[in-house]
């Protein structure tokens, strides 16, 4: 270990994702290069000493890699009023006190829980290492999500987030945060402006980083939406610098990415823990089945995970009735 290179990765997630994150970080370290030493670290509050070794179970087989885990609950004081968000809990908002709770690092990689790696992420790492950038992730492929911003934000706004990188796997440089003071002046526009972000840690970061971002290959992290995408009958975005120019060139770079992806993101409501339709999910339960402890939590859990999806669909369609009929009065 002293004489490999360390690679410091962090992930936020309660209670309710410990199987999502068993999951995910053992599929992260059976593909990740093992050249260089990994530092995991989990930013929590709710994770019981149980889970804890839960987690550490399933990567005993990992020779190459420590996992650590930090109660940040005196950060909770600044968004104690909030409530979650669509499907996004709270501890989204962890993503942006890195700077502050690892001092030692002047870099590092945050990545979800409701993923998972068929690649290595490693070289992610060093990217970029003589230019400035606070965050670099996965941009935008095309921008028909745009319109429903209008509402909440001003014509300089919108021309900025049009620019938005994914939050779900972040290279973040924390040596540039620091030394211009950032993280600060996040947290405060996260605090107030949450009731109009609508993707909230995600339109944060742009908002008040932008233009000190950078993009990254999309394999790196593939959101599932994106392979109902069809970039034949679309533009790509010209703001992306990994699309940017001629059509066949982004084209074929597009269906590279969908077909060897590093990780893939399986945002959005719907997960392959509680969805039997989903996009790529077998990728996941060949994952999960291979994680230590994985198949028993996932049998335990799964009669509450399809519960709350059923009670959430079931609210979905009251509300949906319920405005047609206001509606068509």
């Amino acid at each position: 270990m002293d004489n490999m290179q360390k690679i410091p990765v962090f992930f936020t997630f309660d209670a309710n994702y410990l199987l999502a994150a068993k999951v995910a970080i053992h599929s992260m370290m059976k593909h990740a290069s093992r050249q260089y030493w990994y530092e995991l670290y989990v930013f929590h509050t709710t994770l019981s000493p149980k889970a804890q070794q839960s987690l550490r179970n399933s990567l005993k087989e990992f020779t190459h890699t420590e996992l650590h885990f930090i109660d940040v609950t005196q950060y909770n004081e600044k968004i104690k009023n909030f409530g979650t968000k669509a499907h996004y809990s709270k501890e989204i908002f962890y993503k942006l006190i890195a700077t502050d709770v690892l001092p030692q690092y002047d870099r590092i990689i945050c990545s979800d829980v409701d993923v998972v790696f068929t690649g290595d992420f490693s070289p992610v790492f060093f990217m970029f290492p003589n230019e400035k950038f606070y965050y670099a992730g996965v941009g935008p492929v095309e921008n028909s999500r745009m319109p429903y911003y209008r509402k909440d934000f001003s014509t300089t706004e919108m021309e900025i987030l049009e620019h938005e990188i994914a939050a779900g796997f972040l290279l973040i440089n924390l040596k540039e945060l620091r030394n211009d003071h950032k993280q600060e002046e996040i947290i405060n526009f996260y605090v107030n402006n949450y009731p109009r972000l609508r993707l909230p840690e995600q339109d944060c970061i742009i908002l008040t980083c932008w233009p000190y971002i950078k993009y990254l290959p999309i394999d790196y992290s593939l959101p599932i939406s994106f392979y109902r995408l069809n970039m034949n009958q679309r533009d790509f975005y010209q703001g992306n610098t990994e699309f940017a120019g001629d059509k066949a060139t982004a084209l074929a770079k597009f269906n590279k990415g969908l077909a060897h992806p590093v990780q893939i993101h399986y945002a959005g409501f719907d997960k392959p823990w509680n969805c039997f339709r989903l996009t790529r999910r077998q990728d996941w339960i060949k994952a999960m089945k291979s994680t230590p402890g994985g198949m028993v939590l996932y049998l335990k859990s799964l009669p509450r995970n399809l519960l709350m999806r059923t009670k959430r669909y079931s609210l979905k369609r009251f509300l949906r009735k319920t405005y047609k009929r206001i509606t068509n009065r």
